[in-house]
């Protein structure tokens, strides 16, 4: 992950049995930002398959609204459909244009607020 200040943080997912208590690639990254005090500027999730090969894995649905608190201009990697190893970056706002959250217009973070959409 890219901070606003160009600092770079990472993190890992450890291995559960249990699936419902894992955690994203981000999780570590996001605390780090909140920690600095920093916004998160790009994203990016890697995970080695059984064979090594890094292929590159768009944000889940709670790291798009984890994300989304940091504005519609942050930038999102994804997998290239030609090529998994490949990243193709993405503005958040294109990954996630109806946020669960635009029914609560009143929690709606200050960015959203001003077009009423993300």
């Amino acid at each position: 992950m890219v901070l606003g200040d160009g600092t770079i943080v990472t993190g890992t997912s450890p291995r559960v049995d249990n699936h419902s208590v894992a955690l994203c690639h981000e999780t570590e990254p996001f605390c780090a930002a909140y920690r600095m005090r920093q916004p998160v500027a790009a994203s990016v999730c890697l995970h080695r398959d059984p064979g090594g090969r890094l292929v590159v894995l768009s944000p889940c649905g709670v790291c798009r609204e984890r994300l989304s608190v940091y504005g519609p201009e942050v930038l999102a990697a994804v997998a290239s459909i030609a090529d998994p190893v490949a990243v193709v970056w993405k503005l958040l706002r294109d990954l996630l244009p109806d946020a669960w959250m635009t029914a609560f217009p009143e929690q709606l973070p200050p960015w959203a607020r001003q077009t009423g959409q993300p």
